[in-house]
């Protein structure tokens, strides 16, 4: 019965990663009794954990001289280093104990990479494939699997985590697969999100949020001594922020609560204030970026599951806003926040007409009180009759219709987010941004609809005007070409 120590001191994610070490340490050698060393603060992670037999806890401000003096007298017969650093390399020397394994970091080919940007082969690797090889000698079957927590009462599961989500309605909606994919990684952590007013109602009814939190950023919120109520607030309540929106004013409250672990992407505007900086990649979709901020978690993979829960009954709604349940719905969002997003009124006339003459179906106008003018230009030039629900649904309604649509026509607005999450087929509407930029509706039933040109895109947003004077992306698209990408998905 071999005692085997495995180190791994830190971080969370690192020390999450080693699991599948544990299990292949206990099927090849089933007798042998398997300790781990770890900081205290993630010892958590693998409490619970049938494969491993014992935690040694480096505890807060712990000498090395005393903590080595444990490791001596437990009588290790096996360690593996899978930390290999200053504190790691100095127990493993000093501990007694006669065999020693040590995981290959690929230090020099990462800093080579680094510096002069050649790529060698072991940078391909996984670290969780780096661990088992390192293991290989005592488990010549060792495989390498995603890792697994086993969470109990002071679990890793049973951290407190925040995320921080404050930008608009779209990337709140691209936001919600990160509660799923955590609850899914620590089934007792406790995930609590901080919003804005206007998309609450976007997380209210998932049931993968302990939580919601809401901050009136651009009213009562809006002042500095007000963040500084709400980081005195959150103060102790968090062990991790997850930071999708790249804001200056999100990663400086979650320093302000005083959360030790805080990650957001690298080219956030508060970067300065992370502890975690994941990569931005331009080639995303937007959902899917946002799910790799929880690879300094530990959690990797998995497919962005892009989904707004809506209580409100799509029938009680048809019935008080006249609509006809026995025709096809066809919804469209002539609007949105910026003036060079959206497609002319004309287009949505004559889109909408043809679908009302083909279809024999029923079109329906959404937007906030503040697309009033988009809408309302676009009903006016329609020699059909539409039902104009402008401002005359909150969230929880909206995403309720917008869920029984045959067909969604959108601008590249939060609406379309809302259709795609609730598998709608949509029919996306790209001017001055492109797909490129990550944020094109999530899915296989869609198509966005856009011309090639070289000024595209012209900004990250859309803007107020055309750069150019000439706004050629949306006045040389054709009702035409719409129509043809909505014959296509229906």
């Amino acid at each position: 019965m071999p005692k085997i120590l495995v180190i791994r001191f830190s971080s969370l994610g690192d020390v999450v990663l080693t699991t599948p070490v544990y299990k292949n340490l206990k099927k090849a050698l089933p007798d042998s009794k398997v300790f781990t060393a770890v900081k205290e603060e993630y010892a958590g992670v693998l409490e619970g954990n049938p494969s491993v037999d014992g935690i040694l806890r480096l505890g807060k401000g712990e000498s090395l001289l005393n903590f080595l003096s444990r490791v001596r007298a437990m009588k290790f017969d096996i360690l593996v280093d899978l930390h290999d650093n200053v504190r790691s390399n100095f127990i493993s020397l000093f501990s007694g104990i006669p065999r020693k394994l040590k995981v290959r970091k690929n230090v020099f080919e990462r800093r080579l990479f680094v510096r002069s940007k050649v790529r060698r082969p072991g940078l391909e690797k996984h670290n969780i494939e780096r661990y088992i090889e390192a293991i290989r000698p005592l488990a010549p079957k060792a495989e390498a699997s995603p890792p697994e927590v086993f969470p109990s009462g002071s679990s890793a599961g049973g951290m407190n985590i925040l995320i921080i989500q404050t930008a608009f309605l779209g990337d709140a909606v691209l936001t919600t697969p990160i509660p799923s994919a955590l609850k899914k990684a620590f089934p007792s952590c406790k995930v609590s999100l901080l919003c804005t007013p206007e998309t609450r109602d976007v997380f209210t009814e998932n049931k993968d949020l302990d939580e919601v939190l809401v901050m009136d950023k651009k009213g009562k919120d809006r002042s500095f001594a007000s963040l500084w109520r709400w980081g005195k607030d959150l103060r102790g309540r968090y062990d991790i922020a997850v930071i999708p929106h790249r804001s200056f004013r999100s990663a400086f409250l979650a320093v302000l609560a005083g959360i030790p672990k805080r990650v957001g992407f690298a080219n956030s505007q508060g970067r300065m204030f992370l502890t975690d900086l994941v990569d931005f990649d331009w080639k995303m979709h937007d959902a899917e970026r946002n799910l790799r901020l929880l690879e300094a978690l530990g959690i990797r993979g998995g497919v962005p599951a892009v989904l707004v829960n809506s209580s409100a009954d799509w029938k009680v709604l048809a019935s008080a806003h006249g609509l006809k349940e026995n025709v096809p719905w066809v919804g469209m969002n002539p609007g949105s926040v910026w003036a060079t997003k959206r497609w002319l009124p004309e287009g949505f006339a004559a889109v909408a007409d043809a679908l009302i003459r083909e279809m024999k179906c029923q079109v329906i106008l959404f937007g906030s009180e503040k697309d009033r003018p988009s809408v309302e230009a676009a009903a006016s030039l329609m020699k059909e009759t539409p039902v104009n629900l402008c401002g005359k649904t909150d969230l929880k309604s909206l995403a309720a219709l917008i869920a029984r649509c045959e067909i969604f026509i959108t601008n590249d607005s939060g609406p379309m987010h809302l259709a795609s999450a609730a598998g709608v087929p949509v029919a996306a509407i790209f001017g001055p941004t492109t797909r490129e930029l990550g944020f094109f509706p999530y899915g296989p039933k869609s198509k966005v609809v856009e011309l090639d040109m070289s000024c595209r895109p012209c900004s990250l947003h859309g803007g107020p005007v055309c750069p150019l004077g000439h706004f050629k992306c949306m006045k040389d698209l054709t009702p035409e070409m719409v129509l043809a990408a909505c014959r296509g998905l229906l």
